[in-house]
């Protein structure tokens, strides 16, 4: 049977993911149908170049929630803290920008290795938990609200956990599944230097998984006209179960990385 006794932090943190995404969202389909406006010229975008950008990036993130494998479950608590990371082992991702006319092409990984430890009174728990997504989406304009984008694309998961309770059994299970995605995101320049970009999305659908929210907040720093600095906040929250695997839980931290212009 399935663990649900989830922390409330964490579903604090999930609701507030999914608010925040509604907003997002709800704002960018109201504007949606709001088409071009007659006569206004359409930008020629065969004759746009296509410009690129990269963005190394380390997600110093923590993971809270349930997870189980070939039936065996535990709550992983990663007790986050920015300085402490003792249950984040290992961590890289890679952000892709291609931009042509209004069109912009996302895509973006990660790899991360999570373990917990409990010694309870009667049993002893570890739990870990790796593997990474990739995920590729697509960004257009909204018209009428400059620096608003539709975001659609595709999240795919590869993740590997074992659970030991000792005494007693042991699972250990591997998974992937690919889930659509649809968000906004919002953009804005505050002058040369410093700008921000805001995203939420929302997938799964029950399509793979039941669930998955993604919400980010990312500060720009221009150190150079090819080069800049990204820091900030992001919540990516993932609810997947089959008879073999459960994933209900929230990977959530600061996001630091830089972005060169190709």
């Amino acid at each position: 049977m399935r663990n649900t006794g989830f922390p409330l932090a964490g579903s604090i943190a999930i609701m507030n993911c999914i608010t925040r995404c509604a907003f997002v969202i709800s704002l960018a389909a109201a504007y949606t149908a709001s088409a071009q406006a007659p006569g206004d010229p359409a930008p020629d975008a065969g004759a746009q170049p296509w410009s690129f950008s990269i963005t190394p990036f380390l997600w110093a993130a923590g993971l809270d929630g349930d997870t189980a494998a070939e039936g065996t479950g535990s709550e992983i608590d990663t007790g986050y803290s920015f300085f402490s990371l003792d249950n984040l082992d290992f961590a890289i991702g890679l952000g892709v920008e291609a931009r042509k006319g209004k069109w912009t092409v996302l895509l973006d990984g990660m790899y991360v290795d999570f373990s917990d430890s409990r010694a309870g009174s009667l049993v002893a728990t570890d739990a870990e938990v790796s593997g990474g997504y990739f995920e590729t989406s697509a960004a257009y304009p909204v018209a009428n609200i400059r620096g608003l984008d539709l975001i659609f694309g595709a999240r795919y998961v590869a993740l590997d956990a074992s659970v030991r309770l000792t005494p007693g059994p042991s699972g250990e299970s591997r998974k992937s599944w690919l889930d659509p995605l649809v968000g906004a995101r919002f953009g804005h320049d505050f002058n040369d230097r410093w700008s921000v970009v805001l995203r939420g999305d929302v997938g799964g659908f029950g399509v793979s998984s039941e669930l998955a929210t993604n919400v980010a907040a990312i500060v720009g720093f221009q150190i150079t006209d090819a080069m800049a600095l990204r820091f900030g906040y992001r919540a990516l929250q993932m609810d997947f179960e089959d008879d073999q695997f459960v994933l209900d839980a929230i990977l959530q931290g600061y996001v630091v990385g830089l972005t060169f212009d190709l």
